[in-house]
């Protein structure tokens, strides 16, 4: 990502800009959301995504009981 933000600051905008009319439009709750990217995360295998995840559903309000269930499954 840092690549795009040096070389490419234009589309790293508009990516922004779509994750933002994505994350408005969603017909899911936050912490939902990141239950479901924390799995998808977890069977990718991708270290940076699982953390980004755990933190962001801890930020929302998930425990870390919820999140154990989660990796777990």
């Amino acid at each position: 990502m840092r690549m795009l933000v040096e070389f490419f600051p234009e589309l790293v905008d508009k990516l922004d800009e779509i994750d933002g009319l994505y994350t408005k439009n969603r017909p899911i709750d936050e912490k939902t959301h990141q239950f479901i990217c924390f799995a998808l995360s977890i069977k990718a295998r991708s270290k940076p995504c699982v953390l980004k995840h755990f933190k962001g559903a801890l930020e929302v309000g998930a425990t870390v009981e919820e999140l154990s269930y989660i990796l777990l499954s």
